[in-house]
């Protein structure tokens, strides 16, 4: 978790290789993929996708993976609604999202404060995500 949350590709590479669990949940029910995913670190995320994290674990406040792409950060908000994370998250992290889809994240998932994936990401302005989401959803509908 550690690891994942300070970027640190080859620790996490080398802890996976000794049995690490890539589905471990911290006191705030956070796993490493949702961790990589809110901070948008991108090579773990793929790291971890590859060694079996669950694409659709959850966080006390009903988020995933997909909606910490997004952008989501329920509760950690200053009164701007722009925590660190947020910030950090501006850009959105749209190669994420498609990495997560790919390998099967719900993306009608909602958390605590009733957003999906496509309304944080729209609420945010990602509008390149957005755009992956409703291709995604127009491909699943066929």
């Amino acid at each position: 978790m550690i690891a994942c949350g300070f970027g640190h590709t080859e620790i996490v590479k080398i802890l996976l290789d000794r049995g690490a669990d890539c589905n471990i949940l911290d006191r705030n029910d956070e796993s490493p993929l949702l961790k990589a995913c809110e901070l948008g670190l991108t090579e773990i995320v793929n790291i971890l996708l590859d060694r079996g994290a669950d694409c659709n674990i959850l966080d006390r406040n009903d988020e995933s993976p997909l909606l910490k792409a997004c952008g989501a950060d329920y509760n950690k908000g200053d009164s701007s609604g722009k925590s660190p994370v947020i910030k950090a998250c501006e850009n959105g992290h749209t190669e994420i999202v498609k990495m997560l889809l790919d390998k099967g994240a719900d993306f009608t998932t909602r958390n605590l404060m009733v957003h999906s994936a496509l309304l944080t990401a729209h609420l945010r302005g990602h509008r390149d995500t957005v755009a992956l989401i409703n291709q995604h959803f127009s491909q699943t509908q066929i």
